[in-house]
């Protein structure tokens, strides 16, 4: 299990969040003795399962995209942008969080990216033996040779 501890002393009050595939024994363990320190202690539980819709604002709108329409998460300067049907929206998520929401129609392509396989319109080769994916809206991301053996068995170009 990664865990993660991140002192903030601008924060207004401590907290703490747990993500998890599944609520297990030990888990539950986990929860109630942190819900049993200090004296307002809130569990909020989220509902579980896959997503059907990601969430990414432009300006001060909030746009709610199908996962289905989200081409790209990527890395920008620092943010999750990510390169939808409805234009480039930027995310409050971080990468990993996105992975796992967007599920197995998605796979990671390099540290900073992850593409929608069935957004995918071409892959070129580039210097060197890199490729790089070019999306069904002319976005092209490179991929990194550390996720290229995944990524060629996600889309059934490599041994299982």
């Amino acid at each position: 299990m990664r865990v993660e501890l991140s002192i903030r002393p601008t924060i207004e009050a401590d907290h703490a969040r747990i993500s998890a595939r599944a609520l297990t024994e030990e888990l539950q363990q986990a929860v109630d003795a942190l819900a049993g320190i200090g004296g307002d202690s809130t569990v909020v539980e989220l509902q579980p399962g896959p997503r059907n819709a990601v969430v990414g604002t432009r300006g001060h709108s909030i746009v709610v995209v199908p996962v289905a329409d989200v081409y790209i998460a990527h890395m920008d300067g620092g943010h999750v942008q990510l390169i939808t049907s409805k234009g480039e929206l930027r995310s409050n998520n971080r990468l990993y969080e996105l992975e796992s929401t967007l599920g197995e129609g998605f796979v990671r392509i390099s540290k900073s990216a992850i593409v929608n396989i069935d957004a995918i319109d071409r892959i070129e080769p580039g210097f060197g033996g890199a490729l790089s994916v070019q999306m069904v809206d002319g976005s092209v991301e490179w991929i990194s040779r550390r996720f290229l053996g995944a990524f060629k068995q996600a889309i059934g170009m490599g041994r299982a």
